[in-house]
């Protein structure tokens, strides 16, 4: 295997062992090292220049990503990005403030690094990736279950059993977490005819739909949502149309417009 493309997908850092372990031979490492195609930042971790810095940072300590760190390298739906980078390792030298170890042997799996979110993050925060990972297919919910059979592990089941397997988006979560902890009934992705899916519904009589962190800008994507926007409307379908930065920042504030919105729909109905 060719060295750039194996250290590419290790993330753009790996110990010289990993990639031997990859089947990259030594000549090839050495031929990589020698003509500048690749950096040695410390012995026996070999690196490219545009290398994902908390995976290199882990590798330098000989270590392995962990948790938050982990999922965010796998693609998976990080709320907030975390302050330390997260590793496991089965040593016990010290590697400074800037990482927060778990201490376990190996590379941790999707399991792993899902139990550890689970142990570690704030509950939404694990939600988020969790529920990422079953989307994505990485993770069954039944098997998570399977494996937090402990007393100690209740209040992680609780979270696993939050899940919803359809979720579009770390939004949807989002929205869903905050409007459920307070009482309310959601459905999610509930098809309306004519417009698609809705992102959520919330009591059976008030849609949410929720703006990821950008913006449409195409013509063609606006004039989409205005289509879609009609059909509710004729559809006698009141909508809610909900941001990022609200969901994330001001929940509250998201709550309090919904309450205010099936006030206003339960009047109208009376």
């Amino acid at each position: 295997m060719d060295v750039k493309e194996a250290l590419t997908t290790l993330g753009g850092a790996a110990r010289r062992k990993d990639l031997l372990a990859a089947g990259v031979r030594e000549s090839k490492l050495r031929k990589a090292v020698a003509f500048g195609a690749v950096s040695v930042p410390v012995r026996g971790v070999l690196a490219l220049p545009d290398a994902d810095p908390a995976i290199l940072a882990a590798c330098t300590a000989r270590a392995h990503l962990a948790c938050i760190s982990a999922a965010e390298a796998r693609g998976l739906w990080v709320l907030r990005q975390p302050g330390r980078v997260h590793v496991s390792t089965d040593h016990g030298r010290p590697l400074g403030d800037h990482f927060r170890v778990h201490r376990a042997a190996g590379k941790p799996g999707m399991l792993e690094i899902c139990i550890q979110c689970l142990r570690c993050l704030p509950e939404l925060d694990a939600l988020c990736i969790v529920e990422s990972a079953v989307v994505k297919g990485l993770i069954r919910q039944s098997f998570l279950l399977e494996n937090l059979g402990g007393q100690r592990d209740k209040s992680l089941r609780r979270i696993v059993r939050m899940i919803d397997p359809h979720a579009q988006s770390i939004v949807e979560t989002v929205s869903r977490y905050h409007l459920r902890r307070v009482g309310y009934i959601t459905q999610s992705q509930v098809f309306v005819p004519g417009a698609g899916r809705l992102d959520l519904m919330v009591d059976g009589v008030l849609g949410i739909e929720v703006d990821g962190k950008e913006y449409h800008s195409a013509r063609t994507d606006f004039e989409e949502d205005r289509r879609r926007w009609n059909v509710y409307t004729v559809r006698g379908i009141s909508v809610l149309r909900v941001t990022y930065p609200l969901l994330v920042h001001s929940p509250d504030k998201f709550l309090e417009l919904v309450a205010e919105c099936l006030t206003n729909l339960a009047q109208g109905d009376g």
